[in-house]
């Protein structure tokens, strides 16, 4: 509820249909082949698809997972519009979809409300004269001001759950945003600067006291923004690990009354925490003490609108759109039925996907799924044990984590229940999206709060276009979302199929080797299970894999890779490419040499297949936004960084040294 802006791009699922070719799975007229391969693999392997694909002016960035989103979002729309135009009985999950949907769509009632919903939460806040009453109605309500408080995996005692405290106040959500002079960064910081004021103008200020206000709050974050800790360096467990017994956490913070806090925030038995960032929390903690009583009511005055303001009047909602258009480049709003089922399909999130899951994931594709990951997981135990740089020792006890995986696949065994949620129509979009939230805080507490960690609990929903790796439980998730084309196509041979869903599959896999990965044992604890000679092994070649991806451009001439920030993504790519193609050749064992096709080999077309996952096109103001952000590379860098390390596409289409993607053996990259 505290960020200034959401991130572009939604990942949701795909009902859709794969426009192919041939039987086997690869659409040859994405191929641009006055490109040589091992020049550009990207544009060889996705050129036309990128011509042929104009960037809709909804998205700043366009490509297969997009689509599939896209796609999604049209089959969503159909199940919940349909639910829309019925009455059904109140409380039931029908009745929930149906007048969220219809809430949102009515910017009739939304324009006439205008700011009032959230202007009566703020009111509650400007009533306050006492800093410790302050500080109660923010515990109380949850309102993590200045900080982040959840329920997680202690990660050094993985079976139990423990309250974290993380760093936080800061809008942007990324110190770099109030640090960095590149001239980029100043445009964007400029513009938040002015969003913010006119968020506050249609608030009812007049622009002087909007911008005064704007002024006092850029300060407070900005001095928040000296302490916090950058991207790179939340990317290490052990430094964002700090437990402690609340006494400890008291004296800490200056003796910040901790126990009270937590007391009325609804943890009143927590004992210990596990503190995440020390230097920011202190900070904090003296912020709260220290800083005049009214910069703080402020601070939380605009926490509320900034968080309401998609739910509010147009304006406001116009008013995000023309500040996102500036920090992504995306040159149109989305229509309001495609915003309102994307509230829908985050707010009812298990009830949507529910209805995704019985309706369009079928056990035949489990099934063919579960047999890729066992195909898989033989692959990575082999190519564990052939590292020459580690010990056997730690090859045995790396190959026990392997084994270990908990193993997810399309969707939960058990749902949420949503019974108690009211979706009340009688009352604003805002105030529905408050006692959602409400709503959700006290059903994770009841699920997590002195309980054991449920190894059993999905951190995705059904219906989502991604995957993931847990280090604290040690598994492995892959929603019924992703595996539709062109990422699983039962239709599909294995040199698609292993080409796209199993280097995803294997990608998510190698995470647990990765250099986060790596420090998790088997049972999810952060604890050193290697020896000091592989670890050090282990930094030559990561070393390597960063120096490597901070040689390439994601904009020619203008803004580099960040290869410290996306380490674990480059290593998970690059394990993910090797691991898949050699189970590609199991498979082949098992079933059969697969024919060549349109004159592409089996191995050909496995990269083929991986290279059309990452077609996409994307605004130069998205890249710069991905850069800073997101610790994944950019697509075309995925693409050509990752076959340009990975010998097994030298052999498959003949790369040669004078090749602009050519790498010398001897300076590939040689990690899982």
């Amino acid at each position: 509820m505290k960020k200034l802006f959401a991130t572009a791009l939604c990942a949701l699922s795909v009902l859709c249909g794969y426009s192919q070719q041939t039987t086997g799975g690869i659409d040859y007229t994405n191929l641009d082949q006055s490109v040589r391969p091992g020049d550009d693999f990207f544009k060889y392997a996705t050129g036309n698809w990128v011509k042929n694909h104009p960037q809709p002016p909804i998205y700043p960035m366009w490509g297969s997972f997009a689509k599939l989103a896209d796609d999604n979002t049209n089959a969503v729309a159909s199940m919940v519009q349909d639910i829309a135009r019925e009455k059904h009985a109140a409380g039931s999950i029908e009745q929930k979809i149906g007048d969220l949907y219809n809430l949102s769509m009515d910017s009739v009632r939304r324009n006439r409300e205008g700011a009032a919903p959230a202007l009566a939460e703020v009111r509650k806040v400007q009533a306050i004269n006492d800093r410790a009453e302050l500080i109660r109605y923010m515990a109380h309500w949850h309102d993590d001001l200045l900080w982040g408080i959840g329920i997680s995996a202690d990660e050094k005692d993985a079976s139990r759950n423990v309250v974290g405290i993380g760093q936080g106040g800061l809008s942007m959500g990324n110190r770099d945003y109030y640090t960095a002079t590149d001239s980029a960064t100043v445009k964007v910081r400029e513009a938040a600067k002015q969003h913010c004021v006119n968020l506050f103008m249609l608030c009812g200020y007049s622009e002087s006291d909007a911008r005064a206000r704007m002024n006092t709050l850029w300060d407070m974050e900005s001095r928040m923004a000296q302490a916090w800790y950058s991207r790179e360096q939340l990317r290490d467990p052990e430094a964002n690990y700090h437990k402690m017994t609340v006494a400890e956490l008291t004296k800490l913070c200056g003796g910040f009354d901790w126990a009270g806090y937590l007391r009325d925030y609804g943890y009143d038995q927590t004992t210990e925490v596990v503190l995440g960032q020390p230097e920011p929390i202190v900070l904090a903690c003296k912020m709260l003490t220290e800083e005049p009583l009214e910069n703080l009511k402020l601070m939380y005055e605009w926490q509320i609108i900034s968080g309401a303001s998609s739910y509010l009047s147009d304006d406001f909602i116009n008013e995000n759109f023309a500040f996102n258009q500036q920090l992504t480049g995306v040159a149109q709003m989305p229509e309001r039925w495609r915003r309102s089922v994307d509230l829908v399909s985050g707010m009812l999130g298990d009830a949507v996907g529910q209805m995704f899951a019985e309706r369009y994931f079928s056990p035949e594709s489990k099934e063919r799924m579960l047999e890729m990951i066992h195909n898989l997981q033989t692959v990575l135990g082999r190519r564990i044990m052939a590292q020459d740089w580690m010990s056997d020792e730690t090859k045995k006890v790396a190959l026990e984590k392997l084994n270990a995986y908990y193993v997810k696949v399309g969707y939960p065994d058990k749902w949420d229940d949503l019974s108690a949620l009211v979706i009340d129509p009688a009352k604003s979009l805002y105030e529905n999206v408050i006692a959602a939230s409400r709503f959700y805080w006290q059903l994770n507490k009841e699920k997590k709060y002195n309980k054991p960690v449920d190894k059993t609990e999905w951190l995705m929903q059904p219906q989502m276009v991604n995957a993931y790796y847990l280090p604290t439980t040690n598994e492995i998730c892959f929603p019924a979302g992703i595996l539709q084309p062109p990422f699983f196509n039962p239709d599909a041979d294995d040199a698609a199929n292993y080409g796209a869903i199993g280097v995803v599959i294997a990608h998510e896999m190698t995470h647990g080797f990765d250099d986060q990965g790596r420090q998790y044992d088997k049972e999810g604890n952060l604890r050193q299970w290697w020896s000091d000679a592989d670890v050090e092994a282990f930094k030559r070649p990561a070393q390597q894999m960063v120096d490597y991806f901070n040689t390439l451009w994601v904009i020619p001439g203008e803004l580099r890779s960040n290869g410290s920030l996306c380490l674990g993504e480059n290593i998970a790519d690059h394990g993910g490419l090797n691991i898949a193609y050699e189970a590609l050749q199991l498979a082949q064992e098992q079933h059969g040499k697969l024919p060549t096709e349109n004159g592409f080999t089996p191995e050909q077309r496995f990269f083929l297949s991986f290279a059309n996952v990452w077609a996409s096109t994307t605004s130069p103001q998205m890249l710069q936004y991905l850069t800073m952000n997101d610790v994944h590379s950019a697509d075309h860098l995925r693409v050509n960084g990752g076959v340009a390390q990975c010998s097994y596409w030298y052999d498959a289409f003949g790369i040669k040294p004078g090749d602009k993607l050519y790498v010398a053996p001897e300076d590939r990259v040689k990690i899982w």
